[in-house]
């Protein structure tokens, strides 16, 4: 399973222009951390103001009380793995219960997530693609949105990334280790272990092989053992430490009492005890996980847009959830005296992806698909679609079987498969012509970013006194 390096093509009709050619060439994967990392800074300081418990945006009402508890030694937020709100923990721990103790940790997280991407994509593309795929990680939305705040999506997709950068390099105990702390980050990790193992069928079926000795069932099993000692043995230290129950039940007992002085009163009272069920185990764990998840159907007052999978790469009726959205009314009255009211929204974090990113899965998809189907795929092109089909499909499966409620940021895992697909299909449109490559690029990118800025969560002109 060795990862061709594409070359970077270097024929077409004469040369790239030089401007665009010096723009791409100058920038690396640094310029990219150190723009996406500062814009980090910058908007998860929006709320800052934590007072009286303000200041939480979305589900952060749920993590940072869970992160506190972490702390305290109290069980809390069972329905997820602890591992991913350790990074709340040491954040807190560090710089205190604040907005900046809360979040920091997570934009660190996501911007290594992005220099993940950028590595695992150069073992297949040039540099100038590979900086592109680490950018539409780095500019999609949701992902910038969840790595800002204290939520639990991007420290997944930080050891999704880092387990199939060390498959690639052979290092397969390493990515083993990287898988488990992908799991024990959420459980919605095993979707991205779900498309390692899809990739790796289609590998073996074409008898490919990654730097090393071929990957034999020894090898395999040792794998499969080291995911579960990884997931298993911090979650078994956690029931211990914290002692966790998934649900409390209400017992009424019956007393009586007799007087015998009278010998004909009998009074009755009931009293109330709490019987807990405890968590004792990973087993345990995760059947609550499943429990837990199964019961959230229904999409009551969330819109369609959320609730559906497929809904999320369409172009029909898209409406983000907002997750906090502050707002400011500017009135000018104008020579007439006609007072003129102008509302503005300083803050206004949207769950909402990059659609430049999301709507490429309709060019990614049939071209990986037809690749496959007539044996011309190579290495990337099956990782991209397996990466799609290993966290997205499951998402159509549980949505019209269960009738689970979806929502849109569980499309963020999927990304890094569209992430991969994107400079394939560049290259596919290019044939190989320099010029037309990095106008593409720039091409994709500048739609990106645009979209990015669009929906940016803070606007720093609606600030007004």
């Amino acid at each position: 399973m060795a990862a061709d390096t594409e070359a970077h093509p270097d024929g077409g009709e004469g040369p790239a222009p030089g401007l665009l050619r010096r723009a791409l060439h100058g920038i690396n994967i640094g310029h990219l951390l150190l723009i996406i990392f500062a814009l980090h800074l910058f908007a998860l300081s929006f709320p800052s103001d934590t007072s009286n418990g303000g200041g939480l945006v979305f589900d952060e009402s749920y993590y940072v009380t869970a992160s506190l508890d972490l702390i305290h030694g109290v069980a809390n937020n069972l329905e997820h793995p602890f591992f991913g709100k350790i990074w709340g923990v040491l954040g807190i721990s560090l710089f205190g219960n604040n907005f900046f103790g809360w979040r920091i940790f997570y934009a660190v997280v996501g911007t290594l997530a992005v220099w993940m991407m950028y590595e695992l994509a150069r073992q297949f593309f040039s540099k100038e693609k590979a900086l592109l795929a680490g950018s539409m990680l780095a500019f999609e939305n949701l992902f910038f949105v969840h790595t800002s705040l204290l939520l639990l999506d991007g420290p997944p997709v930080l050891f999704a990334l880092a387990g199939f950068l060390a498959y690639f390099k052979g290092r397969y105990y390493l990515s083993a280790l990287a898988f488990g702390l992908c799991i024990l980050s959420k459980e919605s990790g095993v979707f991205f272990l779900l498309a390692l193992v899809l990739y790796h069928f289609w590998a073996n079926s074409k008898r490919l092989r990654t730097p090393g000795s071929p990957i034999g069932f020894r090898k395999v099993l040792a794998f499969a053992i080291i995911i579960s000692l990884v997931v298993g043995v911090p979650l078994w230290g956690y029931d211990y430490a914290y002692h966790p129950y998934t649900k409390t039940t209400v017992v009424v007992e019956p007393i009586v009492t007799v007087n015998q002085a009278a010998n004909v009163t009998v009074t009755t009272t009931t009293t109330t005890t709490v019987q807990s069920v405890p968590v004792t185990n990973p087993v345990q764990n995760f059947e609550f996980y499943f429990t837990y998840q199964s019961s959230l159907t229904g999409c009551g007052s969330i819109n369609q847009w959320n609730c559906y999978p497929w809904s999320w790469v369409l172009p029909f009726d898209v409406g983000p959830l907002p997750y906090y959205v502050s707002s400011v009314t500017v009135s000018t009255t104008e020579a007439n005296g006609t007072v003129l009211h102008a509302a503005y929204h300083p803050i206004d974090w949207q769950g909402i992806g990059n659609l430049v990113v999301w709507y490429s899965i309709w060019l990614v998809v049939p071209l990986v698909a037809w690749r496959v189907i007539k044996r011309r795929a190579k290495e990337v092109d099956a990782l991209a679609g397996c990466i799609i089909a290993g966290t997205y499909l499951p998402l159509f499966y549980i949505s019209l079987v269960s009738g689970r409620v979806e929502y849109a940021f569980y499309f963020i895992n999927t990304d890094v498969g569209l992430a991969l697909g994107i400079p394939v299909v560049v290259g596919f449109l290019a044939r190989g012509n320099a010029r037309a490559e990095r106008l593409l690029i720039a091409l994709w990118l500048v739609a990106a970013v645009a979209f990015f800025f669009a929906y940016f969560p803070v606007n720093p002109f609606a600030f007004r006194s």
